[in-house]
């Protein structure tokens, strides 16, 4: 029987600004600033650490604490431990709280769309 591996946990960004604060924090604790243009495809840390890696100077690419380093600053915002996070971690939470509410009130703006669509129907009628 195969052992299942538990998915890499996440660094719990919320999409709701946090992860314009995350970025910012890695830029802070390297003296750099990031592609923002690769932005559109960062879905893990890994994904920003390689944008990290290539903004910083050469000799700074390969030292032997940046990861730490960087899980450090860019877990900064969400509290999770930064030894947790790996390369394929994902930065968006897949539960997070304030999704939930919005997808629930987006059905409630949808029903009652309908309901209104359906009161007018009728009385069309």
């Amino acid at each position: 029987m195969p052992v299942s591996e538990a998915p890499p946990k996440s660094v719990r960004l919320a999409g709701d600004g946090d992860e314009v604060d995350a970025i910012t924090d890695v830029e802070r604790a390297f003296a750099v600033k990031l592609d923002y243009s690769e932005a559109p495809h960062w879905r893990t840390a890994g994904d920003v650490f390689n944008s990290l890696r290539q903004a910083l100077p050469p000799k700074e690419r390969d030292r032997s604490d940046l990861w730490d380093s960087f899980t450090e600053a860019l877990a900064g915002q969400t509290f999770v431990d930064p030894k947790s996070i790996t390369p394929e971690s994902p930065l968006l939470g897949s539960s997070h709280p304030w999704r939930d509410v919005q997808k629930a009130t987006i059905a409630l703006w949808i029903i009652a769309l309908v309901c209104l669509v359906g009161a007018v129907a009728t009385a069309l009628a």
